[in-house]
């Protein structure tokens, strides 16, 4: 799996599921893309749609700060997914996440430290 980097805006709020024992915070992240042709920025027509699980505490937190329009970065390590039937079968692309941020060039945050639990 290769390491990712993505910015951009959730598209819906944060989606939380539950997936046997442990609960997966589910995003979906818009990110205008484009590239630099003779100097000038050249926005792509169409913006890319990245799916984004985050488990365990990065995924509570995840739920209970983002909001659909927040501009965020996201850092986690991408797979291949399927659903659906046989036949029928789809695929995609998943980012699942290791970090989880406000994107402070386009937002300000405050921040609420949570409280360490006891590692045995």
């Amino acid at each position: 799996m290769s390491t990712r980097t993505i910015t951009g805006n959730l598209a819906v709020d944060p989606e939380v599921v539950q997936a046997g024992n442990i609960q997966i915070t589910k995003l979906r992240v818009i990110e205008n893309t484009g590239e630099y042709r003779q100097g000038k920025w050249h926005a792509h027509p169409d913006a890319t749609t990245h799916f984004v699980e985050a488990k365990f505490e990065l995924g509570e937190n995840a739920a209970a700060t983002l909001h659909k329009g927040d501009p965020v970065i996201v850092v986690g390590r991408e797979r291949t997914s399927s659903w659906g039937n046989e036949g029928a079968k789809q695929y995609g692309r998943v980012i699942e996440a290791e970090n989880v941020g406000v994107d402070l060039n386009r937002a300000t945050a405050q921040v609420h430290r949570t409280a360490k639990t006891d590692e045995k």
